[in-house]
């Protein structure tokens, strides 16, 4: 497959033109990366969060905390500091989002249009999201393991199934080479440049595989030992 007929061409492609969007696929293919970092516009502002079952709503939404003066103060979480200044909000393991969470994405995802939110401080104020708030979630499942609901506020989803090519060029030629000989649902990048920086740091190429890919060791040393003997 051409450079220019990948999901991370369509992508590129994509992201300027949709409020929300969410990216799911196997882990290590550089999904939260590249949703922090491709196309951000121009002074745009990109907020980053990673939800795990103990996060809790007032983390997107705000709270209070307590002031110098033995007063509260109320501070804007991130999903509501990304409404008010037209942020980019990337919601990785959006899946992992327990019931207090979820409630709040439902408001937080909404409509553009309709979207808007009663904050619980003392003002209740009602905001809503300014020009350009945009939210990119990540997920290692698939949208069928959201909510209804939830999996109805991302009208454009997009399966990543492959690495970066930007990942991929940071590995030695041999390594990059090898990777491609192997189903990437087994070996995430992480993992390759794991292998890739241990080697760089001195340690031989038997020591470094067999520290990140213990169980297939003997395989990619071979695989290896092909790559060197093709390159003499």
């Amino acid at each position: 497959m051409t450079q220019e007929n990948t999901v991370w061409s369509l992508l590129e492609k994509v992201i300027p033109h949709t409020p929300r969007l969410l990216l799911f696929g196997i882990p290590g293919t550089g999904k939260s990366y590249q949703a922090s970092n491709l196309s951000v516009k121009k002074e745009q502002q990109v907020y980053t969060t990673t939800l795990t079952h103990d996060s809790t709503a007032a983390e997107l939404m705000g709270h209070y905390v307590p002031t110098d003066t033995g007063s509260f103060e109320w501070i804007d979480g991130l999903g509501i500091r990304a409404w008010r200044e037209g942020a980019r909000l990337v919601i990785n393991e959006i899946d992992h989002a327990g019931a207090d969470v979820m409630t709040f994405l439902h408001a937080l995802l909404d409509d553009p249009q309709f979207a808007k939110f009663t904050l619980p401080n003392k003002d209740k104020e009602t905001v809503r999201p300014a020009d350009g708030f945009q939210a990119i979630a990540t997920m290692n499942g698939v949208p069928t393991d959201l909510g209804d609901a939830l999996r109805d506020r991302f009208p454009v989803t997009m399966k990543v199934d492959t690495v970066h090519p930007d990942a991929l060029n940071v590995l030695p030629k041999n390594i990059r080479a090898v990777y491609n000989d192997f189903e990437h649902d087994a070996f995430s990048i992480r993992r390759w440049s794991a292998f890739a920086n241990l080697m760089n740091s001195g340690l031989s190429k038997e020591d470094s595989v067999r520290a990140v890919f213990p169980n297939e060791s003997s395989m990619i040393l071979e695989a290896l030992a092909l790559q060197d003997h093709d390159n003499e």
